[in-house]
C-alpha cells in the first residue's frame, strides 16, 4: 500500500514522525513512500559542482569525450543519485514536505539515526535523464537495547528509476529509531 493511498493521515517528517507501538509499527512493513519525481533533469552543471566539491578527478565527469566512449554520453557520479532525485526540502510554494516510508512507522521515540548504508548501482545515469524514486519499509527489529538508548532497528530500501521505470539504484538504510516518548 502507497501513502499517497492514505489521504487522511498526515504528513510525518524527520523532526515529527509518527509515534505508536511496534504492534502498530508491524503494518508498515511493506509499505512505501509517495513517488517523488524530480524537479530538474539531472544536468552537465549540477555534475561539475558535485565532482568539483568533493574533488573528484574522475574524467567521465569532466570531459564529454571520455564519457561518450566510456558510457555512450555524459554520465553522473553515483553519490549524486539521492540528491538529484529528492525533492527540496523547502521552496516558496505551498509543496507538501518530503514524507519518507521511514516517518511514518509508528515507533517510541523521535530520535532517528543511519547505522548503515549500501548502495547496489543498477546502471549509469546520465546527464538529461529525470529519475524518480520512493522508498520501502522492509524489516523492523524487535526492541533493542544499545548504547545510545532502548529502541528499534528499521530497514528500508530507497528505489531509484528512470523514466521507463528501469532501476537506477537500490540504496538499503538500517536506522535506529529510539528515545523517551511513546504512543499516547
Amino acid at each position: 500500500m502507497n501513502i499517497t493511498e492514505r489521504a487522511a493521515e498526515p504528513v510525518y517528517t524527520s523532526d515529527r514522525p509518527a509515534i505508536g507501538t511496534y504492534e502498530q509499527a508491524l503494518a508498515h512493513i511493506g509499505r512505501t513512500s509517495t513517488r517523488y519525481v524530480a524537479e530538474v533533469a539531472v544536468s552537465e552543471g549540477s555534475v561539475k559542482m558535485f565532482c568539483a566539491m568533493i574533488q573528484d578527478p574522475n574524467p567521465a565527469y569532466w570531459d564529454r569525450e571520455v564519457a561518450n566512449r566510456v558510457f555512450g554520453g555524459p554520465v553522473a557520479p553515483p553519490a549524486l543519485v539521492q540528491g538529484t532525485v529528492l525533492p527540496l526540502p523547502w521552496k516558496p510554494t505551498a509543496d507538501q514536505p518530503q514524507s519518507l516510508a521511514v516517518f511514518a512507522i509508528p515507533l517510541p521515540g523521535r530520535t532517528l539515526i543511519n547505522v548503515s548504508t549500501e548502495a547496489v548501482h543498477h546502471r549509469p545515469f546520465f546527464v538529461g535523464e529525470t529519475l524518480s524514486c520512493y522508498d520501502e519499509v522492509v524489516e523492523i527489529s524487535p526492541e533493542r537495547t544499545t548504547r545510545l538508548g532502548t529502541g528499534h532497528f528499521i530497514t528500508t530500501v530507497f528505489h531509484c528509476v528512470d523514466e521507463a521505470e528501469e532501476p537506477i539504484a537500490s540504496i538499503t538504510n538500517v536506522m535506529f529509531r529510539f528515545g523517551a516518548e511513546t504512543a499516547r
